[in-house]
């Protein structure tokens, strides 16, 4: 019991520490009414004969949300809408051993369970903070149960499971984190926007042979409010800004072919002018109109270039979710690096590194920027690849053999439980090759397998990769650009229907040549802690050996009409 006192004391004590530290005038009461109900819970919270919480985290997520689409000239769809959520995670035990989840049950949800024991429940958006109060209070008791039923499972499953030698803590004990940021409003001029896709969508109704076109406006503030016992205290406010423009066509042969362009800013004043939207919309139809009159291909193997951006979706897929921490310590996994470190797993000339402190790379904002995660920790350059050989891992709050500590990449969207995550992948190379090298390496391959040309991928809309022990550890990738280039006269054609295949390590031994054109890749990845804003950042790469296979696809007849407006 005293310790239990000294607990609640330490944490009263940091919070008044930190708050006479991160006060602003700007500061929430919202972040007043979780420190209340949390101080309460560590201090009153007990189950008797049962452990007590060592540690308890509050989060409380708010988001604006303006959306917005056009088709054909016309607005089809308009929407606003004000949300909150709140979270808890808590802990009971130590730091050494806890309610954390151990392997194979990384994600168990025990018997114990009721709208209650889940980590996510819907807040006031009125700041009526005896609402707010009354559902912390039921989420921490859920919690507080669903903990305690977890670490009981644990401590029985030690009676049949062989320890791991020198088995790292389950939970890292972190620098408390203080910043009060002021709370920015979500001011969009929604009149000069919904006009300008109007225009913009409008540009399709010149084309008969486009099918669907469509251009959309995301625009998102995220206020955070976090508070945890050790005494962090964050009120952070970000905006998240996506334009996207998509069209499909359908080929003679009955093959659907699409074109996607998108545009990711954290600012305003970082998104496009709508004369650049009209232009690269313009480009976008041009090359719809190529692919729908390109000939299908046959699979292949054999050499192939990934340009720059497509090339950051590469080892995004291939190399970053395999450095991901958490995944060294989930028995499912499939462990691709673990007891790697020290040891060459990519080509000597590539070096990698995450820094989501990053705003921009020469020019360029980078999406994957972040000050915080999402568990409170600051976000840090993490030295992943240096020279071809393992330095480290993106690592959240659980630790692994040799890192104990986080190094700010516990990453979530407002619906789910961080993990680690990339932020701002960063490719570089020691031995850079002009393109026009590539090209000359490309061509020299091609003879010396024999082939009768190369592939050239110029855009990847996306990509997927299984990290598990199940299954096979395999990476597709989405083309939407890809070209033959000829050995005998070195000249280019257009392609369609293919997908991008292999096995990640094999994939990436055959990286023989990085060139000197690094280039920005903005999105969004979705993995276990939902979809997150990520930027990559690669030269273009030449491998040696590469496989497409035809696109999984059924054909369908064409329109037997034109459309009304060609009649």
């Amino acid at each position: 019991m005293l310790e239990r006192k000294l607990t609640v004391i330490l944490a009263v004590v940091m919070f008044l520490l930190c708050s006479s530290i991160g006060v602003a005038a700007d500061e929430s009461p919202v972040l007043g009414a979780m420190q209340e109900e949390m101080l309460r819970s560590m201090d009153k919270l007990e189950l008797e004969g049962f452990e007590t919480p060592y540690f308890i985290a509050y989060s409380l997520n708010e988001l604006y949300h303006t959306a917005m689409s056009a088709t054909y000239g016309a607005l089809e769809n308009f929407s606003e809408s004000h949300t909150r959520y709140i979270s808890v995670d808590l802990h009971v035990g130590d730091y050494q051993f806890d309610n954390t989840p151990s392997g194979a049950e990384f994600f168990y949800m025990p018997d114990y369970y009721d709208r209650f024991s889940s980590r996510l429940m819907r807040a006031p958006v009125d700041d009526d903070f005896d609402v707010l109060r009354h559902r912390l209070w039921l989420l921490t008791d859920g919690r507080f149960k669903q903990a305690l039923d977890v670490l009981n499972k644990k401590k029985g499953e030690l009676i049949s499971k062989v320890e791991e030698e020198d088995r790292p803590d389950d939970f890292s004990q972190e620098t408390p984190s203080v910043r009060i940021d002021p709370l920015k409003t979500l001011e969009l001029d929604t009149d000069k926007w919904n006009k300008g896709i109007q225009t913009v969508s409008a540009m399709f109704k010149r084309y008969p042979e486009i099918l669907t076109s469509s251009i959309s406006l995301a625009a998102s503030l995220r206020n955070q409010f976090m508070v945890n016992t050790e005494g962090s205290k964050l009120q952070l406010s970000d905006y998240y800004f996506t334009i996207s423009v998509t069209a499909n066509a359908r080929c003679d042969d009955g093959m659907n072919v699409y074109n996607i362009h998108t545009w990711k800013a954290s600012t305003l004043a970082d998104l496009p002018t709508f004369s650049e939207i009209q232009s690269e919309t313009q480009k976008l139809i041009d090359d719809l109109l190529a692919l729908r009159g390109a000939d299908p291909t046959d699979p292949y193997s054999g050499p192939a270039i990934i340009v720059n951006e497509a090339a950051g979706v590469f080892f995004h897929e291939a190399l970053g979710h395999r450095l991901e921490g958490h995944r060294l310590r989930n028995e499912r996994e499939g462990h691709t690096f673990k007891g790697k470190v020290g040891q060459k797993i990519i080509p000597e000339f590539l070096s990698v590194f995450d820094d989501p402190t990053l705003k921009e790379y020469d020019g360029t904002p980078l999406y994957g920027h972040y000050e915080y995660d999402q568990e409170m920790v600051k976000a840090q350059r993490v030295e992943l690849v240096e020279d071809g050989v393992l330095k480290g891992f993106l690592m959240s709050r659980l630790p692994a053999k040799e890192f104990p500590k986080s190094n700010g990449h516990g990453r979530a969207d407002m619906y789910s439980k961080p993990v680690s995550r990339m932020g701002n992948l960063i490719v570089t190379t020691n031995d850079a090759k002009s393109y026009d090298e590539l090209i000359d390496m490309l061509v020299e391959e091609c003879v010396a397998q024999e082939k009768e040309y190369g592939l050239i991928f110029e855009v990847l809309s996306a990509g997927e990769t299984n990290t598990s022990g199940y299954g096979v550890q395999s990476l597709k990738c989405r083309p939407v650009m890809v070209r033959k280039i000829y050995v005998e006269d070195r000249r280019t054609e257009l392609v369609r229907g293919v997908e991008l295949i292999g096995t990640p390590l094999n994939m990436l031994e055959n990286v023989i040549a990085a060139g000197d054109d690094p280039a920005v890749f903005n999105g969004a990845c979705g993995a276990e802690s939902g979809s997150i804003p990520v930027s990559s950042v690669a030269p273009s790469i030449l491998i040696s050996k590469l496989e497409v296979q035809k696109s999984t696809q059924k054909s369908r007849r064409p329109p037997i009409l034109p459309p009304p407006l060609f009649d």
